[in-house]
């Protein structure tokens, strides 16, 4: 989540969309386009000879020393979505999961009922080809967490991000889970 330090109020605001309302592998490129508007990034990449394109949407408030933001993210193979994820640290639609519950996921043994009983609705979700759905037949679910503040200094700004992804294969069982947490200071200019 790039977050962008020269005004109060950036990007336009949006709320966290209905999963149900798109469908992997089936909603176009044009039709998150035609709902969103014109996204704050484009990316085009290679994921193992596959081509893909991820489009971003932010939009952040600085207030006092913390500051609110929510991403979302939408990744295509060949303009159909393959994954797509939300992430938010505005009070009122924080994304926020418990480490500990993700903790108690077995890989080869854990379903993805159970898991979505441990730790609720999924941020993400991601199907192949995609950065998290690697393997033909496997999907992911996938957890996202930011926080930026101000220092106390005023100088820069701080930001701490945590993922986990959950990948299941073709019997909806956990066959790998990752679990990053970066941490990045930027100056203000």
């Amino acid at each position: 989540m790039a977050v962008l330090a020269s005004a109060c109020l950036l990007g336009a605001d949006f709320s966290r969309p209905d999963p149900a309302s798109f469908a992997l592998g089936k909603t176009t490129e044009q039709e998150i386009r035609q709902r969103f508007g014109a996204p704050d990034g484009e990316i085009t990449t290679q994921l193992g000879g596959q081509p893909l394109l991820v489009l971003q949407y932010t939009h952040t408030d600085l207030a006092s020393d913390l500051v609110a933001a929510r991403a979302m993210i939408y990744m295509f193979h060949n303009g159909r979505l393959v994954g797509f994820d939300y992430s938010s640290s505005f009070p009122q639609d924080q994304t926020v999961f418990d480490e500990a519950a993700a903790k108690r996921v077995t890989r080869g043994v854990s379903t993805r009922a159970q898991t979505l009983a441990l730790l609720g609705r999924p941020t993400g979700q991601f199907i192949y080809p995609s950065s998290y759905a690697t393997v033909p037949g496997r999907r992911a679910d996938v957890y996202s967490y930011s926080r930026t503040e101000r220092t106390s200094a005023g100088a820069t700004l701080d930001q701490t991000s945590r993922v986990l992804a959950l990948v299941f294969d073709e019997r909806e069982v956990v066959v790998e889970t990752s679990l990053v947490t970066t941490s990045t200071a930027r100056p203000l200019k």
